[in-house]
Formats: structure tokens, C-alpha cells, sequence
């Protein structure tokens, strides 16, 4: 699992830059550094990756109810990014509405998964960390190489890896199970 200085020397090996020994050390390391940070949030909304899922069950709702169409208030995480789903109860979902910070909801306890809204690179998988890499380089390849062929052939290369990264992580993806399915029972007429 990678660290930024380590995402960050990638980019540049991409590009055929040298490596650094620290983020600081050159312009170049700096300006991959800031298109990284810049990018990744954009590759987070790609698709729904695993290691960015958490879950929360919550049995505490405010004791200040904002809203009078919904009886429970839920403060959401600091780091929430956005709704990905509820807790396989095998009932009905509930009603509910996300405003301001808060889940509104009709139940009490609530459990959800939700999509934060930031990851240390420690967090990305291989091929996640590949495909951000190959995103920077192909964003900055027209400043810092003056190499638009370059650009377009990291352009190509990351739309490989990244549809790669989304079928490895939807096969590997724990959060799409169903623990309540009819798919295996035998029935007899």
C-alpha cells in the first residue's frame, strides 16, 4: 500500500522524471504532488470502491428533532462522503433524508453504509493507486514534458487499468452481498 511520496515518484517515473526523496525537493514533485491530491477525489466518485465503505449503526439520534415530517435526527460522520446503503435487514428500507449534516430518518437504530469522503493512500488498492498514478501523469504530461502523444498513451493506458481496478474491486466488494436471497433454494412442485 503506498504512501504519497511513493504515488508522487511514480507520477514522475511516468513521466521520466527522477525520484525524490521528499515531496519538497523539486518543482516537479510538488506540482505531481498538488494533481494528485487534486485528482483523487474525482477518482473516489469513479465507482464505489471497497476500501472507501464504512458502516455505521447508530442507536443515539439527537435529542433535537429539525424536522417535523421525520421523528429521528442522526448526525452523519466527519468524513462523509455520500449514501451508498442500508443494512441488510431483510424489511423495507426506511424513509429517510440527508440535509445539512444530519440523517433524518423514521427508525430507531439505523445502520448504513456510507462512502467517505477521504482515504490515506495506505487505504487504495494496487490497482486504484496505478490508475491515479497514470491520471496525474496523463494531466500533467502536457505541462511538464510538452508531450502530448505522451499524454494521450497515459490517457489509453489509465482508462485500462481503471476499468481493471472497478472489475477487480466489484468481484472482491463484501459490501454487495446478500445475505438474504432466494437464489439457492430448491423448490419442488
Amino acid at each position: 500500500m503506498p504512501t504519497q511520496l511513493q504515488l508522487v515518484n511514480r507520477t514522475l517515473s511516468e513521466l521520466g522524471r527522477l525520484s525524490v526523496s521528499a515531496i519538497l525537493e523539486s518543482p516537479d514533485a510538488q506540482q505531481a504532488n498538488a494533481k494528485l491530491l487534486e485528482l483523487v477525489p474525482e477518482l473516489y466518485e469513479v465507482f464505489n470502491w471497497s476500501f472507501l465503505v464504512k458502516f455505521i449503526f447508530d442507536n443515539t439520534p439527537l435529542t433535537i428533532n429539525f424536522s417535523p415530517d421525520y421523528q429521528y435526527t442522526y448526525q452523519l460522520p466527519g468524513d462523509f462522503g455520500h449514501f451508498f446503503k442500508w443494512q441488510d435487514t431483510g424489511s423495507q428500507w426506511p424513509i429517510y433524508m440527508i440535509t445539512d449534516g444530519y440523517l433524518l430518518a423514521q427508525v430507531k437504530p439505523v445502520g448504513y453504509y456510507y462512502i467517505v469522503n477521504q482515504a490515506a493512500p495506505k487505504m487504495y488498492n494496487p490497482l486504484f493507486a496505478r490508475a491515479l498514478v497514470l491520471y496525474a501523469a496523463a494531466k500533467l504530461a502536457p505541462t511538464l514534458t510538452n508531450n502530448v502523444q505522451l499524454a494521450a498513451y497515459l490517457e489509453k493506458e489509465y482508462e485500462k487499468v481503471i476499468a481493471k481496478a472497478i472489475t477487480q474491486d466489484d468481484m472482491m466488494n463484501p459490501h454487495f452481498a446478500t445475505p438474504y436471497n432466494d437464489f439457492d433454494r430448491i423448490t419442488f412442485v
